[in-house]
């Protein structure tokens, strides 16, 4: 995903790939732990179809977030 958002046309660096890779596990991994961390009450007292809905949010968000974090720093040279 890294090499895909990069800009061809621009000279990215193997730092400039690292960084916009570790930008976005520290975002999933920062989100993940941190909702679920607010979130744990709820999460326990949930059991069934509503336990597997925001769970599946909790997670959609945190790819989303990765995601949008790594195109922002590798497009950063750009901006």
């Amino acid at each position: 995903m890294n090499y895909g958002n990069r800009n061809a046309s621009s000279a990215y660096t193997h730092v400039d790939i690292a960084r916009g890779y570790l930008g976005a596990v520290v975002v999933s991994v920062g989100i993940a732990i941190g909702s679920r961390t607010l979130l744990a009450n709820a999460l326990k007292t949930l059991k069934g179809p509503r336990y597997f809905v925001l769970n599946a949010t909790l997670n959609y968000l945190a790819a989303a977030f990765a995601g949008a974090t790594n195109l922002a720093l590798m497009r950063f040279k750009e901006l």
